[in-house]
């Protein structure tokens, strides 16, 4: 091989490796804003999950309380 040859093997080489090293920092930095994003979706389901639980709470209460009230009127018929 001659030396122009080698030479030029030699630049693309160190190259790759500079590439390599970007790709790598790029995917950390990718990584990094993925599970932030992740985190913050996730808080956010986990905050609208929270407001249908306690409207179902609510709802539950109210039929709770009416199927009381006709029980109590059931009961005060059938005396």
């Amino acid at each position: 091989m001659d030396v122009e040859t080698s030479a030029a093997i030699e630049r693309l080489s160190e190259r790759i490796d500079a590439l390599d090293v970007s790709l790598r920092g790029e995917m950390v930095k990718l990584g990094a804003e993925l599970r932030g994003e992740f985190r913050e979706g996730l808080a956010e389901n986990r905050r609208h999950a929270q407001v249908l639980f306690e409207t179902l709470r609510d709802d539950i209460r109210i039929l709770a309380e009416e199927f009381a009230t006709v029980s109590m009127k059931l009961d005060s018929l059938q005396r």
